[in-house]
């Protein structure tokens, strides 16, 4: 009990004392944008009207909402409702572990709503009870687009039409004519022609590896969450995926720190433009112009259209659902519930959304359809919109009947390791991808 209670007082020592006595506790992650803080705290009053309840609304950081939310866990003290980004691979085990609330019964009147991905996305299996449950509720989901420096390209004698539509001389173009001539044009040799993350140190790798693979039509897993890697013909494809993505670097087409990169650097790098073009799963980048660049947000820079894949097939693009959910060791389980049924049902999920940068877009594709999401006016946006509706994409975030244990395949990043090996070692993409089906074997049987 006094090991309980210290763990419970160092969570306590990081989230606000308020909390305590509210009917409430909201831990949603801290926003990227003021705009979007401001949509929440309006969410948040609305509530407290219309239930004549009081929300503790609390918000961590990105970067530290999982160790503190870690503690409340251990404390046996969690939160009534988490949102943050990047759950996806955390949610199974909690549904598994029996500690979360099943939100079939508070979504059911309004489930057809929600795009089959999304709900799929949200449903995982609980060990204790032995079935499958709507353990999740989809907040939003995303997209992977392409950025472009299209200024650049001018400056280089270069146009957006002289951008292949076929997968290997889409990547070729970047590297072989678009970073000499930009660095011939602008005197500069600090500037690279792609922008894709080399490094162990973030998911991003992982994410655009398996671009990669879909676009060899060999992902590691199925669009269900199926896995494929026994299949000799998917290897093979893998390893090709493994080789063209690498083979990037090792023609000196992306800056040697990529290497190092986090999930942050690749808009960084391309936000300074020392790279041409970079591949994002949300469009933080250019968000990140609209109010300080209005300029390169709404000219120089480009978001385009991803070529066919490598077989001169529409390509399958990555997406990504994003998950919040109900404890049930929380002090009030079935008021998070009303909670997110007043999300979804009175149309303030639609309206934080319209409000969160356009990181994501609503899971439901009548949502999307509306003029804010397709305004011609906002060239970023409607782009997000458009590929979201009309391209087929892959959003499986665990691997299903191994959902508890293949969370680790992420935070161990399998695949980001792979990568990082063959362009810092020096070994083959053949011996990164058998070592990296070999882990996932290991992770999937511990």
């Amino acid at each position: 009990m006094r090991c309980r209670a210290a763990v419970l007082a160092a969570a306590l020592v990081m989230a606000p004392l308020g909390a305590q006595g509210a009917d409430l506790v909201v831990w949603w992650v801290k926003g990227f944008y003021a705009q979007e803080d401001e949509a929440l705290a309006e969410i948040i009053a609305a509530f407290e009207a219309h239930t004549g309840k009081q929300v503790e609304l609390v918000q961590p950081a990105y970067n530290e909402v999982f160790a503190k939310l870690q503690l409340a866990l251990e404390a046996g003290e969690p939160p009534d409702f988490l949102f943050a980004l990047h759950m996806g691979r955390r949610v199974p085990v909690w549904a598994y572990e029996d500690r979360l609330v099943d939100l079939g019964e508070a979504l059911g009147p309004i489930l057809d709503l929600f795009d089959a991905d999304a709900i799929e996305a949200a449903t995982f299996v609980n060990g204790g009870e032995g079935r499958r449950g709507l353990y999740a509720f989809p907040m939003g989901r995303s997209s992977n687009h392409i950025h472009v420096w299209g200024s650049l390209l001018e400056q280089a004698g270069l146009t957006l039409d002289d951008i292949p539509k076929e997968w290997q001389a889409f990547w070729s173009f970047w590297c072989e004519e678009v970073q000499p001539a930009v660095r011939h044009a602008t005197g500069r040799d600090d500037i690279w022609g792609i922008g894709l993350p080399m490094s162990a140190a973030g998911l991003d790798t992982f994410d655009e590896l398996l671009q990669f693979q879909l676009a060899y039509e060999a992902p590691w897993l199925r669009r269900d969450g199926g896995l494929l890697v026994d299949d000799p013909v998917v290897r093979a494809g893998i390893i090709e995926a493994v080789d063209a993505y690498t083979a990037i670097f090792r023609k000196g087409c992306a800056p040697p720190g990529s290497v190092n990169w986090t999930d942050i650097d690749n808009n960084k790098a391309f936000l300074a433009q020392t790279v041409v073009m970079t591949a994002n799963t949300t469009l933080s980048i250019p968000n990140a112009l609209r109010t300080t660049r209005p300029d390169d947000y709404y000219t120089n820079a480009v978001t385009i259209d991803w070529p066919r894949d490598a077989n001169g097939n529409p390509l399958v693009i990555l997406g990504v659902i994003h998950l919040a959910v109900a404890f049930n060791a929380g002090e009030n389980p079935a008021l998070a519930a009303d909670f997110v049924r007043f999300l979804a049902e009175e149309g303030w999920l639609a309206h934080w959304l319209t409000f969160a940068g356009d990181r994501m877009l609503p899971p439901m594709r009548k949502l999307v359809e509306q003029p804010f999401w397709l305004d011609p006016s906002d060239p970023h946006r409607i782009r997000g919109a458009v590929q979201t509706l009309t391209r087929p994409h892959h959003t499986a975030n665990v691997l299903r009947d191994h959902e508890r244990r293949s969370g680790r395949i992420w935070d161990e990043n399998v695949w980001g390791n792979a990568v990082h090996r063959v362009v810092t070692q020096g070994i083959s993409p053949e011996q990164a991808v058998d070592a990296a089906i070999a882990r996932i074997k290991v992770i999937l049987r511990e």
